[in-house]
């Protein structure tokens, strides 16, 4: 339209990222085999005013206590409740329409903004399991079959180690007495432990990781084993060399597979040389000696985790230390493999947002260029017509004027 002036809308911003805590999910199985996502792009602006959509932000869920890093091993994040949210990229501004640019002397500007370009990185999930209470034991100590007794959970089970390669989950119910209240427990039966562990050997780091984050801990020792009483003792041992703190909580032990003749008559043997406080309870999860004494030792081991969590302090807030960084507001020139490099936000945002093929945006760039003395810096280190200049993601060819 003549002399209409400035018309053109905004473009819309770019959708992010997120990830979302899902109650009940348990696993990071999916993101084995699906690992590039990409969150929706703005629409772009139009005639008329007519402002782009912004791009739908991408959800992607994941279980409760995840933990998120970036590359480089520094932690971006936690999800420990459901619910809970992180963005992990974030969608880039929009670009800028004609519109903004007008001016009482300039009426119909042709130069616009390009929107800033999305963030982009690769990210590491790692599941740290959260559960009330851990078996921990040697690998076929019968932890799984245990689990399944006291649980409505259906592990999978076999007659040689390693049959759990990814933690097992079930809901035990404490306190089924007529006049107690029923309570709910969460229960994980995590991979075995062998000697080593605490350095990776065997699944020893897939074991250790979802221990951390239990309130108690539920010893399972193998009754039916050459030496059970030293293959527990290889088991604490790890537990100390990973985290003493480990070592603190609240813990019951148990000896396993009672059912067994030669068991049932150890294990008076085993049960004092091992000398817990208190007594190692034996139990058979295949005719259910046991459980009910075991159900009830495992509720007082969660009234003791709630008495020690009250005594425990508060823990300390994280102080954020923010350090001032020269080129948020400044810029240095850097030789860069036969060409110079323009280092500092404010101008490579600017470059990044120029449409260099627009003679108006060329125009305008140059003067902030000249403004904020880089033109005279690059003039007084040499630079000659024909030099490569790397702004940001603009790779320009300085020219004679």
């Amino acid at each position: 339209m003549p002399r209409g002036g400035p018309d053109g809308g905004d473009g819309g911003r770019g959708g992010s990222v997120v990830l979302v805590a899902e109650a009940g999910m348990t696993t990071l199985g999916d993101y084995r085999r699906a690992r590039h996502f990409r969150a929706e792009p703005g629409g772009r602006g139009g005639r008329r005013r007519s402002h782009g959509r912004n791009g739908a932000d991408l959800v992607l869920r994941v279980p409760p206590g995840t933990v998120v890093r970036v590359e480089g091993g520094e932690t971006l994040g936690e999800l420990l409740a459901a619910d809970e949210r992180l963005v992990v990229v974030r969608g880039g501004r929009g670009g800028w329409g004609n519109v903004h640019f007008a001016s009482p002397t300039h009426r119909a500007p042709r130069h616009y903004e390009k929107g800033d370009p999305g963030e982009e990185r690769w990210i590491e999930l790692e599941l740290k399991t959260i559960a009330d209470i851990g078996l921990i034991g040697a690998p076929n100590a019968g932890k799984s079959t245990l689990l399944a007794a006291l649980t409505e959970a259906a592990p999978r089970i076999g007659p040689y180690p390693f049959t759990t390669t990814t933690p097992n989950l079930g809901v035990f119910v404490t306190g089924d007495e007529g006049d107690t209240e029923p309570k709910t427990a969460l229960l994980a039966d995590v991979p075995g432990l062998i000697e080593g562990a605490h350095v990776g050997h065997g699944l020893g780091h897939a074991f250790l990781r979802h221990i951390e984050r239990t309130r108690a801990l539920l010893g399972v020792v193998n009754g039916s084993a050459d030496d059970p009483v030293a293959e527990w003792r290889s088991v604490m041992e790890e537990l100390r060399l990973h985290d003493l703190e480990l070592l603190q909580r609240p813990m019951r032990l148990v000896v396993t597979k009672l059912d067994l003749p030669e068991v049932r008559e150890r294990f008076p043997e085993i049960r004092r040389e091992l000398a817990s406080d208190p007594p190692a309870i034996g139990v058979s999860a295949h005719d259910g000696t046991g459980l009910a004494d075991l159900g009830r030792a495992l509720a007082e081991a969660l009234d003791d985790a709630a008495r020690s969590e009250a005594q425990r302090p508060a823990p300390r807030r994280d102080v954020k230390v923010f350090r001032f960084n020269p080129l948020d507001e400044g810029w240095q020139v850097l030789a860069e493999f036969g060409a110079y490099r323009v280092r500092g936000r404010r101008i490579e945002e600017a470059a990044n947002r120029t449409d260099f093929e627009n003679e108006e945006s060329r125009e305008r760039f140059e003067r902030l260029l000249a403004r904020l003395g880089i033109e005279a810096e690059l003039k007084r280190i040499g630079v000659q017509a024909g030099t490569t200049i790397r702004i940001g993601q603009a790779e320009l060819e300085w020219g004679e004027e």
